[in-house]
């Protein structure tokens, strides 16, 4: 039998892991995702531990910001942003997609405040 003093501690303990662990936004981001974009980061800038450094923190940012659904979504978006075709510019139009790219692009921009 559990006495009253260790089930104490035990639910106190849940607790804080329960309080703690409130971070799955940010945590819900593949590392290869992370990765990807810290190479990116690192080879429009420069490839030295600084950047690397300052690229992670951007990403980590970015996630604290948004999804990596919402994330990856608006990089899909801008790729389509980057064509020239007929069809590619009827996309740029969409109300939807100019949404999901605003709010990447204020990710991105707090994140190079915060870490740039």
């Amino acid at each position: 039998m559990i006495n009253i003093k260790t089930r104490n501690i035990s639910l106190m303990l849940f607790g804080l892991v329960l309080f703690f662990s409130d971070n799955s936004k940010s945590n819900d981001f593949p590392t290869l995702a992370r990765s990807e974009f810290v190479f990116a980061c690192m080879s429009s800038n420069a490839s030295n531990r600084d950047f690397m450094a300052k690229c992670s923190c951007a990403i980590d940012e970015i996630s604290k910001r948004i999804s990596y659904e919402e994330y990856a979504q608006a990089e899909a978006i801008a790729r389509l942003w980057e064509g020239a075709s007929p069809r590619e510019e009827a996309f740029k139009s969409v109300g939807l997609s100019k949404e999901k790219m605003d709010k990447l692009f204020r990710a991105q921009a707090a994140s190079e405040l915060e870490c740039f």
